[in-house]
């Protein structure tokens, strides 16, 4: 993807984040009181009018205080605000207009309405408090400086700078003055000047007055006092802002645990904290880390302050642009569209928060290509900034630079120039040279020249740029790898191969690494969302096979540590799952909804509002479970796994990639590539031309084998001839073939498939043995799957035969007379536990624990229905005609057993220990292709579910040639004959002898695919 992406994200500290902490220093003014009730804050203490501390102040009045102290402790503003008014009238009433503790009222009541944002309403109040204090204390007296400070801290909100920097000033040189410089009072004033400094970028002055305030209130307070976590958290910003994460975080951490120490878990300063954590983890990448403290956040906010407060709106905003981050759009886009609402009606369509949430959905509609929906949004954001904040605001700098981002993106680079030059300029001028958000501006306008092909300005920014994101970030920040790669397409745009290899090899591993840290703790529905959200740059290796002496190596590399990356995962995460008691009751919820999902008559109501509980499900289940840790696979491991005489065969399917050309046509028409891995770790690479020359072969010859209307054999030796052809030459003498297919490959019956023509024993077309004849096969996921194969499974449980399930009456499965019988030989030869007829459940398979082999034979079913696909593909077994086309159920599938085991579901069984699962089925290998995973199918169910290998069909197969197929498998494995031997073997024997004249044609032995462990089974 364009590299302005992260940029983008990292500016959210800028908008976003930079308004939330606001609420953390804000001032107070309390209100004078009997020493008999509860004593105020420390800080609150001065605000009480020195001389007159204890008149004579009726109860019902003190009982107003108290009320209106506590409501607006809990946020509830709105009530504490009408119960201030009332203080306010009876205090002028009694104490007449020029008393001092009317001043203390109009205070009160004034910063509240600060904090709702009622401005126009506020700054009466406070400048008349200001005006009695001067006019009855002097201009020198401290709660004179708590007046001016607190009208500063109106014009601040206000955006008003100008106005709120003098007062700020004048109120700390005379509460210095009067209180000496260590009072805790004087905090109060260090800390609004310092939000002031940070929000103009003047961060090293910022620091200084945050840290004089802490010091002073640590000593004066003490370590744990809420005042004490204000001042941490504001010194955390200074260093958020400045890129100091590593320093910013203990702060963060331990100003929440005082919050919750002192307020509670659902006060909004809680949730102020678990937000500024939340962002900081965001920054760092920890997304997945970040998702449960916003999500806190925005609850407590929305019950404590209401869901039209600007703070909830700040909630929304954040977790929004969170989604964002992981590709989640559809899950943004509301959460954005909200904060915007909430903004424009509680704060004015001209105010600096507002422009922030028209950028951040502008953002968001350009991540998705709707440029012209985001750019009117994007310009009104940069004209309030720019009139707000001013034109040298870093703020304003984002702006400038998302708009840029937008314009350059649809190919105007002479408009978009000066706008990334002058937000670079700004940012640097206010952030620092050594911001990330400078290495943004920096890494834009590079991205730019190398457009132009000026390669010599566009080189030395890229490499700043990486610099800075390396120290601010670290090396395996997702922003830093984003950097790395950017300089790769840099030097691919130079035509200097050789110096994009590296970076290439580096980059796509950093990113390999990050998800294998994110993936695991989203929901399973999401994760492919995060990996689109990376962008296509491990694409990249496939296109320089031919340019690179290393190219063939780095295209390896990232195949075996992306394709099948979630699979892996998930197989991880199943194993993992299988613990405590308290996961395994989130389990068996899990496999009840996953069940309920599988309702075809399901409304999109009822299917949206259960998969949103099993998202919920799955995150609180993977953040119990161990970590996982993450590691990159080379190809000297792999290779170090291979047998002598092997040689794994890695196939991809990809897209060119045009370096010189912008990103919207950078990328060309699909080709596949296969790769060759030998046992001296020795690597070659094929291309085999364009996919759209290869699918149809493939597509034609599934057809012919399930018509059965001419043969198919000579349609599959022209798929083997264009798949396996070109690579002959580099295979001779390699008798283990290890294959892991991609794109329509995956449909291919490898086993069956003639040899190709003048092939490996110079056999001509018509007379080829099948490949499975001439070499011995085995199909893998991926090259990684090599490294877990090699060491033996755990030991299994007796085997598990289901066959001839009772469908349940008429309906559209008719029952499989061969299946009764097969299932009984295969039992009784096995020694395997036998459910058939009405036995044949799914609860069977979902009690088992471990087979050592698991046998079905039954209708299996494939459809393109469902939206997830994993519900696409599975298993018809006892009770599935019960469910009515009408979605009306008989007893027994309303009891629980719809009669239908999905992919979903059987993701869900336990097999560790499964030698071997044989599904003698209809369609049983067919799935949906996705790119960079492979067919989401049964046989990725059954692998994450923990089988070591599975034999499923690519087309629908005949009742009767299917029990006799299998029979004579089962009897060859029990002569110890390994998986993929015996099914070679049979399939052979179909061809040339079968039981049935019939059986010799390709539809009736050639639909079989065995996946993964191909040796013998142990101990069978």
């Amino acid at each position: 993807m364009r590299s302005a992406r992260l940029p983008l994200a990292l500016c959210r500290w800028g908008t976003a984040l930079a308004v939330l902490l606001l609420a953390d220093g804000q001032p107070s003014a309390a209100a004078g009181r009997p020493a008999q009730h509860p004593a105020p804050r420390q800080q609150e203490w001065i605000a009480q009018p020195l001389g007159e501390r204890y008149t004579q102040t009726p109860a019902q009045v003190w009982e107003w205080i108290d009320d209106a102290n506590a409501l607006e402790a809990k946020g509830a503003n709105g009530k504490a605000a009408a119960l201030w008014e009332k203080v306010l009238a009876w205090r002028e009433k009694a104490q007449g207009p020029d008393h001092a503790d009317l001043a203390t009222g109009l205070s009160n009541l004034g910063l509240l309405y600060v904090k709702e944002r009622a401005f126009t309403r506020a700054e009466p109040l406070l400048a008349r408090a200001l005006a009695i204090r001067t006019r009855t204390l002097g201009p020198d007296h401290p709660l004179t400086a708590l007046s001016l400070n607190n009208l500063a801290w109106l014009y601040y909100n206000q955006n008003n700078n100008a106005r709120a920097e003098p007062l700020y000033r004048r109120a700390l040189q005379v509460a210095e003055k009067a209180l000496g410089p260590e009072h805790p009072g004087l905090a109060l004033g260090l800390i609004n000047l310092g939000l002031l400094y940070n929000g103009q970028g003047a961060y090293t002055k910022a620091e200084a007055v945050y840290r004089r305030a802490l010091a002073i209130r640590e000593k004066a307070l003490g370590p744990d006092h809420p005042d004490t976590a204000t001042s941490l958290n504001n010194l955390a910003a200074v260093y958020i802002n400045q890129g100091r994460y590593g320093e910013a975080e203990p702060l963060l951490r331990r100003t929440l645990a005082i919050k919750q120490k002192a307020l509670g878990d659902d006060h909004p300063d809680t949730a102020t904290s678990l937000n500024n954590l939340a962002a900081l983890q965001e920054n760092q990448g920890a997304f997945a880390s970040a998702e449960p403290l916003y999500q806190r956040a925005l609850a407590i906010n929305e019950k404590a302050l209401g869901p039209e407060h600007p703070a909830t709106a700040t909630s929304l905003n954040n977790l929004g642009l969170l989604y964002r981050s992981q590709g989640a759009y559809t899950k943004a886009e509301p959460l954005l569209r909200r904060a915007l609402a909430i903004r424009e009606k509680a704060l004015g369509s001209g105010h600096a928060e507002t422009a922030a949430g028209l950028n951040n959905l502008a953002m968001l509609y350009s991540d998705q290509g709707a440029y012209a929906k985001a750019e009117p949004l994007l310009r009104r954001a940069l004209a309030i900034q720019e009139k707000t904040l001013g034109p040298t605001h870093p703020v304003t700098a984002t702006g400038l630079n998302n708009l840029a981002v937008l314009i350059d993106q649809q190919g105007a680079a002479d408009r978009a120039e000066p706008l990334h030059r002058r937000a670079l300029a700004i940012r640097e001028q206010a952030l620092g040279p050594d911001h990330p958000d400078t290495a943004g501006s920096l890494n834009n306008l590079a991205d730019l020249y190398r457009l132009q092909g000026a390669h010599a300005r566009a080189e030395p920014l890229f490499l700043r740029a990486l610099g800075i994101y390396e120290t601010a970030l670290g090396p395996d920040h997702p922003t830093t790898a984003l950097s790395v790669n950017n300089l790769a397409k840099g030097y691919l745009s130079q035509g200097a191969e050789a110096r994009a290899e590296p970076l290439l090899r580096r980059g796509i591993g950093s990113q390999s690494l990050f998800l294998q840290r994110e993936a695991p703790l989203l929901p399973q529905a999401r994760r492919q969302e995060q990996i689109k959200a990376l962008g296509n740059v491990w694409e990249i290796p496939f296109s320089l096979v031919a340019t690179t002496p290393a190219g063939a190596s780095l295209a390896l590399f990232t195949r075996l540590n992306r394709h099948g990356l979630l699979q892996d995962i998930e197989r991880r995460q199943a194993q993992l799952g299988r613990g405590s008691p308290a996961q395994q009751i989130l389990v068996g919820q899990l496999t009840a909804i996953t069940a309920r999902l599988a309702d075809v008559n399901l409304s999109e109501a009822q299917r949206r509002t259960l998969q949103q509980e099993r998202d919920r499900l799955e995150q609180e289940l993977y953040r119990q479970l161990p970590a996982l840790t993450p590691r990159l696979v080379d190809a000297a491991q792999v290779a170090a796994a291979l047998p002598a005489d092997g040689v794994l065969i890695e196939f991809q399917r990809f897209r060119p990639y045009a370096a010189r050309q912008p990103e919207a046509r950078s990328w060309g028409e699909a080709r596949y590539l296969a790769m060759l891995l030998f046992p001296d770790g020795s690597t070659r690479a094929v291309d085999l031309g364009p996919a759209a020359a290869t699918d149809p072969l493939i597509q034609q010859a599934l057809a012919e084998s399930l018509a059965r209307n001419r043969p198919a054999g000579p349609f599959w030796a022209r798929v083997s001839q264009k798949v396996l052809g070109p690579l002959l030459p580099k295979l001779v003498g390699r008798r283990q073939w290890f294959i892991s297919p991609d794109g329509e490959l995956s449909r291919i019956p490898f086993t069956a498939l003639p040899a190709p023509t003048g092939g490996l024993n110079g056999a001509t077309s018509e007379s080829a043995p099948t490949l499975g004849q001439q070499v011995q096969l085995r199909l893998l996921t991926s090259g990684r799957d090599l490294l877990s194969l090699r060491s033996p499974g755990p030991g299994g449980q007796r085997a598990l035969v289901l066959a001839a399930p009772d469908f349940g009456g008429p309906g559209p499965w008719q029952p499989l007379p061969a299946t009764a019988a097969e299932g009984s030989w295969i039992a009784e030869r096995l020694g395997a536990a036998l459910y058939q007829g009405a036995a044949a459940t799914t609860a069977v398979l979902q009690e088992a624990r471990g087979p050592r082999v698991l046998h079905i034979a039954s209708h299996g079913f494939f459809t393109t229905g469902s939206g997830d696909p994993l519900l696409n593909s599975g298993i018809v077994l006892t009770g599935a005609n019960q469910r009515r086309p009408s979605g009306q159920a008989t007893p027994a599938a309303v009891a629980g057993d719809d009669g239908y085991l999905t992919a979903k579901e059987a993701a869900q069984l336990q097999l560790d220990g499964t030698e071997l699962v044989v599904l003698s089925a209809c369609d049983t290998a067919s799935g949906t292709l996705q790119t960079g995973e492979g067919v989401y199918g049964l046989q990725r169910a059954l692998t994450v579910a923990g089988a070591r290998s599975t034999l499923l069909s690519l087309w629908k197969v005949d009742d009767d040639a299917t029990a006799a197929f299998m029979q004579r498998y089962v009897a060859l494995l029990k002569q110890g004959m390994g998986r993929m031997e015996a099914l070679a073997a049979v399939q052979q024997e179909f061809r040339s002898n079968p039981p049935e004249p019939d059986w010799a044609d390709h539809k009736f032995w050639a639909a079989w695919q065995l996946t993964g462990d191909g040796g013998p089974i142990p101990g069978l």
